[in-house]
């Protein structure tokens, strides 16, 4: 449902790449693009995303859409009985996701946010060292996800859209902390610098605390130099990452881990995390239960919502 540069390059190869998927057709507002698309990737183009819903030989739809678009249909779709794989931030605010996530339970739906990056097995190891004991007791998880402004024409500058630095890279930030240190965050304080121009946040930071006293520390934006980084600091030792929300599949990403008595690189193989995401998708799908990740959505959302409110807006 929609066809997006991002799609393009790489959600839909992944699709065609997975074995447990087929893709059936592409829709699009627009009878041009919905012609190249589906000529490019070799299935049916579709007018119009009402008349994608109203087909019976698909069971799930990959939305690319803006946040601001997914509730509208978001609903749509749910109503029509379809499984969403959706794009990151799910909801426009955490009113919205209760909303939509009560209608995904009364018609027993999965939805999945594509934050592909979590299935990527240099995850894996990352988490592995939470608990592995080689860096000691884990107390602090450092993260920065940002890069240099975008053009002010592109949609994440676009309020209605949903745009902004928290619904986009914060989102990422949110996810990699539940991740790491468990749902159900306290938010200890966070900061939202608003752009003048736009009306939408330009940047910001937040403090997550869990259960076991474990704090996440988070920094986003759009006006960074690039960074893509996570740091787990322990009492004997520190784990940096290099590559780890946005690796390509051909990427090897490097770990590093800093001891009182040196340094160690680790190279790390390369995986497509976008194919692993659609086997996932399928996989959970084919499950039949839902609740855990109605949960987990709900509370990315309430995560998000308490960045906004604790900064004012």
């Amino acid at each position: 449902m929609g066809c997006s540069s991002f799609a393009q390059r790489a959600m839909i190869p992944a699709l065609h790449e997975c074995e447990a998927t087929q893709l059936v057709c592409v829709a699009s507002r627009t009878e041009e693009k919905a012609t190249k698309f589906a000529e490019t990737f070799g299935c049916e183009a579709v007018v119009g995303y009402d008349a994608l819903l109203e087909r019976n030989d698909i069971d799930a739809v990959y939305m690319p859409l803006p946040t601001g678009l997914h509730e509208e249909w978001c609903t749509k779709g749910l109503k029509a009985g379809k499984h969403l794989l959706i794009e990151k931030s799910f909801a426009a605010d955490y009113a919205s996701a209760e909303r939509m996530l009560a209608l995904a339970q009364k018609n027993n739906c999965l939805i999945f946010e594509n934050f592909q990056f979590q299935t990527h097995s240099q995850w894996q190891v990352i988490k592995s060292h939470m608990t592995s004991g080689e860096l000691g007791d884990v107390h602090l998880i450092r993260s920065t996800f940002g890069f240099p402004p975008l053009p002010k024409d592109n949609f994440r500058w676009n309020a209605a859209l949903g745009g902004g630095a928290l619904l986009d890279a914060g989102a990422y930030m949110c996810k990699a902390s539940q991740l790491l240190l468990g749902t159900g965050l306290e938010v200890l304080g966070a900061s939202l610098q608003m752009d003048p121009e736009t009306g939408v946040e330009m940047y910001g930071e937040a403090t997550f605390r869990n259960v076991a006293g474990q704090v996440a520390q988070v920094a986003f934006g759009f006006d960074y130099f690039y960074q893509c980084r996570v740091e787990l600091l322990g009492t004997k030792g520190k784990l940096s990452t290099n590559r780890v929300f946005t690796a390509p599949p051909e990427f090897n990403p490097t770990l590093l881990i800093e001891k009182q008595g040196g340094v160690e690189e680790i190279r790390l193989s390369a995986d497509n995390n976008y194919v692993r995401m659609w086997e996932w998708f399928a996989e959970e799908v084919s499950k039949g239960d839902f609740s855990t990740h109605w949960e987990i959505l709900l509370d990315q959302a309430r995560l998000l919502n308490e960045i906004r409110t604790m900064s004012g807006f």
